[in-house]
């Protein structure tokens, strides 16, 4: 099948040569066809560049028409043996044809994102100097002494899970166990719920509200965040070495970006009035993936509610 798309696209360019107005002296003759200068100029500038530099050169020149020429002949045998009527070839054709219109539909969007979120960057998301100074003196001591914080948790989609998961603790089973069985967070479930070290400004700001001002061994109350539902207990705190102003002012300049980015989509989702029916993502199926015990896990990232 590969093989057939590409005869179909070598059988386009051939076809959109033979289509225009015939220009330039005839170099060669392949039945009622011809190569003409101006043919060759077109198929050598649509050459990769390595390639153009030789085909330039006299014997380049010569390999090169002759290479138009046997695809030419290729070309008009295959129309005279009727591959052009046969349903593979025109299957093929049409595969092609929609593979084409949906490329061009996502280069089309992709596109206009690019292009609109070069202006939300450079209009609305950038941080200014001036923000970035004031963030900095507000919160100096998080970079002047910064500490790490180590923590384990329950994700759980629904209140009803939570309040669950939240009784089965307080009754003595352990978190660890409680995680295991009932956290959505996968990766950090297998370890107890363990996510971190981690520092101010990398989770999202309900979370970090939360696990930064418990005392270390106690266990928070159900906490909401844009991820679902957590409970949170602090493993451990640990002082770290101060961050340099440069990099810290750097480090600042993202967790702003980043923060007014979050506000540009969510009062878009409001303008756009977005909903969204998670639960009939449970009717998908034909897919199918590796046992969670096949797969090699790393160290929690952080990466599902972090910053």
């Amino acid at each position: 099948m590969k093989f057939c798309k590409l005869v179909a696209l070598l059988i386009c360019c051939l076809l959109s040569l033979g289509a225009c107005k015939q220009k330039g002296d005839v170099i060669a003759k392949v039945g009622n066809d011809d190569i003409t200068t101006e043919d060759f100029s077109e198929r050598m500038m649509a050459a990769p560049p390595a390639y153009q530099a030789y085909i330039n050169t006299e014997p380049g020149k010569k390999q090169f028409i002759d290479l138009l020429v046997r695809e030419k002949l290729v070309l008009e045998s295959a129309k005279q043996a009727g591959i052009d009527k046969r349903e593979e070839y025109k299957s093929s054709l049409e595969e092609f044809k929609e593979e084409q219109k949906r490329q061009l539909k996502d280069y089309e969007s992709g596109l206009m994102m690019e292009m609109y979120i070069k202006e939300v960057q450079e209009n609305i998301i950038t941080a200014s100097e001036e923000e970035v100074n004031k963030y900095y003196e507000e919160h100096k001591e998080d970079f002047t002494s910064p500490v790490a914080v180590t923590a384990k948790h329950i994700l759980v989609p629904t209140r009803e899970e939570a309040e669950i998961a939240f009784e089965r603790i307080n009754k003595g089973e352990s978190f660890d166990k409680v995680a295991q069985e009932m956290s959505t967070d996968k990766v950090s479930a297998q370890r107890g719920g363990l996510i971190g070290p981690f520092r101010k400004g990398e989770l999202v700001k309900e979370f970090e509200e939360v696990v930064f001002n418990l005392k270390t061994g106690e266990i928070s109350d159900i906490v909401e965040t844009p991820f679902g539902l957590h409970i949170i207990t602090k493993v451990s705190e640990d002082k770290l070495q101060p961050i340099p102003e440069d990099v810290a002012k750097a480090e600042i300049k993202n967790i702003l970006e980043k923060t007014k980015f979050d506000k540009w989509f969510d009062d878009a989702k409001k303008k756009l009035n977005v909903t969204v029916d998670y639960s009939k993502l449970d009717n998908i199926s034909g897919l199918s993936f590796a046992d969670d015990s096949d797969i090699q896990q790393e160290e929690p990232e952080l990466e599902e509610f972090s910053n």
